[in-house]
């Protein structure tokens, strides 16, 4: 009765479920419920996020939780919040943000090699140069002289403009969203702890009321 008339096909799940609108709202709700927990001050909650923040900039996919907790432990930040500020990177921003870094590093160096390409591309430059270091070093044990013109090309072309690209406008986003965040944050702090005052005071009346 509640199967459905045609299966769907493991491309079509992963689609729905990566850019669903409401599996979108969902995590951004989430992420933000799991923010307004983090018992820390608001200096140390935004330049998590910050961390976070910066850490999604850089072209080392996979490990930006990795580089987000680092920097916000050596910066005596709330780890946790840099933890949440790496949800800046997901599959709708990655490819503006590819894109921007890219574009960035190429304006500083003067050089456009890559400029018209989009940011699906550049992420499989990526996967294919991991590939190509796996296969030349766990495969074949070492890197052919066929595979060096094409990591030259990759490096110079899109790692080095693409890390440049990063390094600055990470650097400018994080600095722009910790000054955006920390009022936000001791705000809703004040407003929280107003509220859990007065409900004490309630429930302190209640309970005096009823011992009379």
């Amino acid at each position: 009765m509640f199967k459905r008339r045609e299966r769907r096909s493991i491309f079509r799940f992963f689609y729905e479920v990566i850019f669903s609108l409401k599996g979108i709202g969902r995590a951004i709700e989430y992420v933000g419920i799991r923010l307004k927990r983090i018992p820390d001050t608001p200096h140390k909650i935004s330049l998590g996020m910050s961390c976070g923040i910066f850490a999604s900039f850089t072209p080392l996919f996979g490990l930006h939780f990795l580089i987000a907790g680092l920097l916000s432990y050596v910066l005596r930040a709330n780890v946790l919040a840099s933890l949440i500020g790496t949800f800046i990177g997901n599959p709708i921003t990655f490819p503006i943000i590819t894109v921007f870094n890219l574009k960035l590093g190429e304006w500083i160096l003067g050089s456009s090699e890559y400029s018209s390409v989009d940011g699906g591309k550049i992420f499989e430059g990526f996967l294919d140069f991991i590939f190509l270091i796996y296969k030349n070093l766990f495969t074949e044990g070492s890197v052919g002289e066929n595979s060096v013109p094409r990591i030259n090309e990759f490096l110079n072309g899109v790692f080095i403009p693409y890390s440049l690209g990063g390094l600055i406008g990470g650097i400018f986003v994080a600095i722009i969203s910790y000054f955006l965040l920390r009022p936000l944050v001791a705000t809703y702090q004040k407003q929280r702890d107003s509220l859990r005052a007065k409900r004490e005071k309630k429930k302190l009346t209640r309970k005096n009321y009823e011992s009379r």
